[in-house]
């Protein structure tokens, strides 16, 4: 078990190394303040959303994973990393903000108000409202008055939160490095047949 739980450990944090290393392959030294802002809400928000995906997986009840690590620790793993991811979310918030504001040359008030102009970032911040509400439901003192009925329900708004959360990835400089990623990805034969045709 022990042996399982290294490996499953050491799976997550090799992951998190690999968002780390494809976002400082693709980084451009900068030392305008805005640029700083943005590239650390950039691998805060990567970080962010790989941790969700872990978080979904810790608690996927993946058999070989379950009786291999045991479902208490990868509860005790969930719940550690639920407070991260939180504290992620919250990082990629206000460095994107301050970077926002920054690039704009506006103070932090009216940053917020342009943003909150944009549907996907208004959706993005819902979210990230409701994976806070999810992470109140699990502190200790909250967990004892409800019931596990409730604490459940709660916690699958995780679901909805991620997808609200989706859309503002669509957005911003990486597209670029999108379209060379499907155009690698998924070879055409010629340039008229779209990728997957016949």
């Amino acid at each position: 078990m022990r042996d399982a739980a290294m490996g499953v450990r050491g799976g997550m944090l090799g992951g998190a190394g690999v968002v780390a290393l494809l976002w400082a392959a693709q980084v451009r030294p900068s030392a305008r303040l805005d640029a700083l802002f943005a590239t650390a809400a950039h691998l805060t928000g990567l970080l962010a959303g790989y941790g969700v995906l872990v978080l979904l997986f810790l608690m996927a009840r993946v058999p070989a994973v379950e009786h291999g690590v045991g479902a208490d620790r990868l509860a005790r793993w969930h719940a550690l990393g639920g407070r991260h991811v939180l504290l992620l979310c919250f990082g990629h918030a206000l460095f994107a903000l301050c970077g926002y504001a920054a690039h704009q040359g506006v103070d932090v008030v009216s940053a917020v108000r342009e943003l909150f102009g944009y549907p996907a970032v208004a959706a993005a911040f819902a979210g990230t409202a409701l994976l806070a509400a999810v992470g109140v439901s699990s502190a200790r003192a909250v967990r004892r008055r409800v019931s596990h009925e409730t604490w459940r329900g709660v916690h699958l708004l995780v679901h909805l939160a991620a997808s609200l959360a989706f859309g503002h990835q669509l957005a911003g400089p990486d597209l670029a490095l999108a379209g060379w990623f499907w155009a690698l990805a998924c070879p055409r034969r010629s340039r008229a047949a779209p990728c997957g045709s016949p």
